[in-house]
């Protein structure tokens, strides 16, 4: 089983709102089908949520009547996003089928604490691709709160225990510093010994590769399983074929003492 964080940062214009980067959701989906051993399929919300999530400040919880206008606005937005993505599956010959995040989770501070999983597992059963994307959610402490793709990846592992993890970036994967900026070195592998030295990058730069910080911290507990994670650039072509073939183009994150 393969599980593949497609980010909202590849596949949306950042620059532009509610502007999807069609040509890498196309090549997604044809690369996917191309490869065949894709198990499910995560989103990020990428210039669909953030920008109306920011306006309302709808990280921080319920504090205020006027979020919810905020609420809905979102939830219609990363639906939208949703429904884009599921389309272009669906013109390159996949089965795929939205498995909601709204619906399915509940979270407590900001975190997974329940997950009607029944549907999803029917779905890998059936031979369906099931395709989540980060999203607000109810949340028993904030009333609701931002789901993220990357929680809901880690969680998804835990679960499931797959193969292979890949987080699909729009960067070539995990740098020293920030890649927006110069003198920093793609890490095409990291292992129990440099994760720590890793994180530290991260923390200091900020926001190293895109909110690598953040992303770190969900990825360690799948390493911690040994499950291998892969971070690649989504934006050039070929790059996740070639990864799903095992010709890793980006960051391996692997525990060393485990074979290849």
């Amino acid at each position: 089983m393969i599980i593949i964080k497609a980010g909202g940062s590849a596949i949306t214009k950042k620059s532009v709102d509610f502007t999807p980067n069609m040509e890498v959701i196309s090549r997604l989906a044809q690369e996917i089908k191309e490869a065949g051993r894709v198990s499910i399929l995560v989103h990020g919300a990428g210039s669909y949520g953030h920008p109306i999530a920011k306006k309302y400040s709808l990280g921080k919880g319920y504090f205020d009547e006027y979020q919810l206008k905020g609420f809905s606005e979102t939830r219609a937005s990363v639906s939208e996003l949703d429904s884009i993505v599921l389309k272009s599956l669906m013109q390159n010959g996949l089965t795929p089928v939205k498995i909601g995040t709204f619906s399915n989770f509940i979270t407590s501070n900001g975190r997974i604490v329940e997950f009607h999983k029944e549907p999803l597992l029917r779905a890998i059963e059936l031979g369906l691709l099931p395709v989540l994307t980060g999203d607000l959610v109810f949340d028993r402490t904030r009333v609701f709160s931002i789901l993220s793709g990357d929680q809901i990846v880690s969680y998804l592992s835990k679960l499931l225990k797959p193969s292979r993890v890949i987080f699909g970036t729009d960067v070539d994967g995990i740098y020293t510093g920030d890649p927006k900026k110069e003198n920093v070195k793609l890490i095409e592998s990291i292992t129990e010994e440099n994760i720590n030295e890793v994180f530290k990058f991260a923390k200091d730069t900020g926001d190293a590769s895109g909110g690598m910080e953040g992303k770190l911290s969900e990825i360690l507990p799948i390493f911690d399983m040994g499950i291998e994670i892969d971070v690649i650039n989504l934006t050039k072509k070929g790059n996740l074929a070639e990864t799903l073939r095992g010709n890793v183009k980006g960051t391996i994150i692997k525990k060393k003492n485990l074979s290849k």
